[in-house]
């Protein structure tokens, strides 16, 4: 699977002159908890978040304390500019899935923007990552059905189904060329996190995959 078949078009787009007050309202209008930033020309600048937004943030109130706090040493943040993480992890298109969901767990980030020559052209979350793993089986196994169907047009005769995100091919008669190339196809569908690819008598499975069968190619007829 691939990042583009993931992410997401972005719904609140920053300028580093975008006020804080401006963004918080976003934020909260959109239910997002980070934001690209961009320039005119709609190259990517930073990103900035909830966190970054809510930095000295607040005045201390004096009722929560007996104790008089020290004054602001300094004005809050006005503009995005001034919080926002200018050095930004980004992403391709055409990145596995795979690769880019090991670097947001190792390194603990939420969002990353997906860039072309510089400029924005969508994003990744967690939550991205997880709606492709939610898919209803029958959607899945849908996806996989025409996949299978485009991607292996010359392998004929075969079946699939889609259990739990396990997705199983019978393919009878297919040569291990052929078995091959239905588990690189249907790696590509979202939501199919293991393949089981099966002669109809012997069962062999990928390293990475799994699955079970409903959907059928036509048969050669004749």
């Amino acid at each position: 699977m691939l990042v583009a078949q993931v992410m997401r078009t972005p719904t609140v787009l920053l300028t580093e002159e975008s006020s804080i007050r401006e963004a918080a309202a976003e934020f909260v209008a959109q239910g997002v908890i980070a934001a690209p930033v961009v320039d005119r020309a709609g190259e990517l600048v930073g990103i900035v978040t909830e966190i970054d937004l809510l930095r000295r943030g607040f005045l201390t109130d004096p009722r929560a304390t007996a104790v008089r706090g020290p004054e602001p040493r300094q004005d809050p943040p006005r503009t995005v500019g001034e919080v926002m993480t200018r050095n930004v992890v980004t992403t391709r298109e055409n990145r596995d899935v795979a690769e880019l969901t090991e670097l947001m767990v190792r390194e603990r980030i939420r969002t990353v923007p997906v860039v072309r020559d510089g400029r924005l052209v969508g994003l990744v979350g967690r939550t991205d990552l997880l709606r492709a793993h939610s898919s209803p089986d029958a959607h899945v196994e849908a996806a996989l059905d025409e996949a299978l169907s485009v991607g292996a047009p010359y392998v004929k005769g075969w079946k699939a189904a889609v259990t739990a995100g396990t997705a199983r091919i019978s393919a009878p008669g297919a040569n291990a060329a052929e078995q091959g190339l239905l588990a690189l196809v249907a790696r590509t569908v979202p939501g199919v996190n293991r393949v089981l690819v099966t002669d109809g008598a012997e069962e062999t499975a990928s390293a990475e995959e799994t699955a079970t069968g409903t959907h059928s190619a036509p048969a050669d007829e004749g």
